[in-house]
């Protein structure tokens, strides 16, 4: 059974805007993401608000890990923007060598000496896996022996990775950025666009539409402020957008 749904005042806004910038401490039970990022308690309770959730552990920390993820992939997005795009014929020969590796690796893996290649065990905090906040090296010196003969020490949590479903999170990634002619795509604002439908469609007794008086479009806006520090201007081609993926099942 759902808590009564409270809404933050203006007046409650006003006040709390005083505080000191919100980090939400959840329960054990609850996970939550830290990828370093803060935000004014005054902007939780008012995305809170203008979602029509409770304000009980769960949604605060799912909105927490919503606005984190959203920072997280937007500052990644302006930053692939900044750089020098390369050739087409580069991104292309770079997209055909891991289709031809994915599928290499399916078929040599029904051999019973190869059937776990491509799967390894590694301790978080490496250079191969780390938390969000603290990133991964972009050339990595690692030595053969590390990967052959893996060490794990203190209390860090070992992983296990299969490399096929990296391979075609890469193989999706180059092909969004492949367009021809022209800069690459700007993915920021369909990203904070992404999350923010994610987390208002779980909490809100609203479904989240197009219709310019549906509350997701005063939730967005004020949504992707708090991620960007910047106005949104118009999103209607980005909803579009993440509600399609919605309606084809996300």
């Amino acid at each position: 059974m759902r808590k009564k749904k409270t809404k933050t005042t203006r007046a409650t806004a006003k006040k709390a805007s005083g505080k000191a910038p919100y980090k939400w401490r959840q329960p054990s039970h609850l996970p939550v993401i830290d990828a370093g990022y803060t935000y004014p308690e005054h902007c939780i309770d008012e995305l809170l608000g203008l979602t029509g959730a409770d304000e009980g552990p769960e949604s605060r920390t799912d909105l927490l890990n919503a606005l984190q993820l959203a920072q997280m992939t937007y500052e990644g997005e302006e930053e692939l923007r900044s750089r020098q795009r390369p050739s087409s014929k580069q991104i292309q020969q770079f997209e055909d060598s891991i289709e031809k590796t994915r599928i290499l690796l399916r078929r040599i893996r029904g051999y019973r000496d190869f059937r776990n290649i491509g799967f390894v065990a590694q301790q978080v905090g490496g250079d191969v896996v780390a938390p969000p906040a603290q990133g991964l090296p972009r050339n990595p010196t690692i030595r053969d022996q590390e990967f052959i003969f893996p060490s794990f020490h203190g209390n860090g949590k070992v992983v296990g990775i299969n490399i096929e479903p990296l391979l075609r999170a890469t193989l999706l990634h180059a092909r969004r950025r492949r367009r021809g002619r022209g800069g690459p795509k700007n993915l920021g604002k369909e990203a904070v666009l992404f999350y923010a439908e994610g987390f208002f469609r779980k909490h809100s007794p609203t479904k989240p539409s197009t219709d310019p008086k549906n509350p997701f479009h005063e939730f967005a806006k004020r949504f992707y402020k708090v991620v960007t520090k910047t106005e949104p201007g118009s999103l209607d081609r980005q909803m579009r957008k993440v509600f399609a993926v919605e309606r084809s099942g996300r």
